[in-house]
């Protein structure tokens, strides 16, 4: 999870971000927003326990809050006063007196499959994730899977030295919106857009979530313009699914709402178990007619 805080006294916000270039690299335009709404910004980064934790892959034994604890420590106590998260992060219970200050326009929602050129057919791919590992498999019959952890730089770096812990590596999978965010040079790679029928994405996926507390109403007032309510409507369906299926946000679940050319929803959900992947898609006005048959049609209303 990449995530974002402000603390802010009259026209100054001090902003607390992970460790991460990514966490920095989404956050500066909602800075830049607040700068040119006469606030001084400053800026201090956090290390969340997602951060220190490397030993293995992300799955729902790692609990809710893994990479926004921390954050959510700040806002409670009065240390900082607005957080900014990769709302795919975001656990689905928030605390209690927390406020959407906005959802700006989502980036590309989808997922990359960065290779080193030349790889084999049975090639090594890395992730973190169970719903990657488990999707792709129908997709990448022939290639083995091995986890993966780092930023967004170290995982590429680790694909260009093409071996990790001693074993061969031949790619990763990586969020769209991070690659877009940080504006890396992938030349020098083969960079293959994965379609939502090979991998859909997480919940949330490539959209941002700025929270405060309910005393901070100047905040959801000075960035009320960035929010973006198809966006908004979008992420709460696929969370609407997350909370469907019972788990946290590292559970396999891949789910895309879209709003088509006629003004309907299509709201589509892939859950990845050990023996399969149980689908579901439904196109509507009703978000909960929409919700409900997805998760009727994956077995597991």
């Amino acid at each position: 999870m990449d995530g974002v805080a402000f603390r802010m006294t009259t026209q100054t916000a001090i902003v607390g971000t992970r460790g991460s270039l990514l966490a920095v690299a989404q956050a500066e335009f909602l800075v830049k927003h607040l700068e040119s709404k006469g606030f001084h910004v400053e800026w201090k980064r956090y290390t969340t326990s997602g951060d220190q934790w490397l030993n293995g892959p992300l799955d729902e034994s790692r609990g809710s809050g893994f990479f926004t604890k921390e954050l959510e420590d700040a806002l409670a106590d009065g240390t900082v006063d607005l957080l900014i998260h990769s709302l795919k992060d975001v656990s689905l219970e928030r605390p209690q007196g927390v406020q959407i200050a906005c959802i700006p326009a989502r980036e590309d929602c989808g997922d990359w499959l960065v290779m080193r050129k030349g790889a084999p057919r049975k090639c090594v791919i890395g992730t973190s994730s169970v719903r990657r590992e488990r999707m792709l498999k129908a997709a990448f019959p022939e290639a083995a899977f091995t986890w993966i952890r780092g930023n967004v730089p170290t995982r590429v770096k680790r694909v260009r030295e093409g071996e990790m812990r001693g074993e061969p590596l031949h790619g990763t999978v990586l969020a769209a919106a991070g690659l877009r965010r940080l504006d890396l040079d992938l030349s020098d790679l083969d960079v293959r857009v994965l379609a939502p029928e090979e991998l859909l994405p997480a919940p949330g996926q490539g959209a941002l979530l700025a929270e405060t507390r309910g005393d901070r109403a100047d905040l959801i007032e000075a960035l009320s313009d960035l929010h973006d309510p198809l966006t908004a409507r979008c992420v709460r369906l696929e969370r609407a699914l997350l909370a469907g299926v019972g788990g946290g946000c590292q559970q396999p679940l891949g789910a895309l709402a879209q709003r088509l050319e006629d003004g309907r929803i299509r709201l589509r959900g892939a859950f990845a178990t050990d023996t399969g992947i149980q689908n579901g898609e439904a196109i509507g006005d009703d978000d909960t007619f929409l919700v409900s048959s997805v998760l009727n049609q994956m077995g597991l209303a």
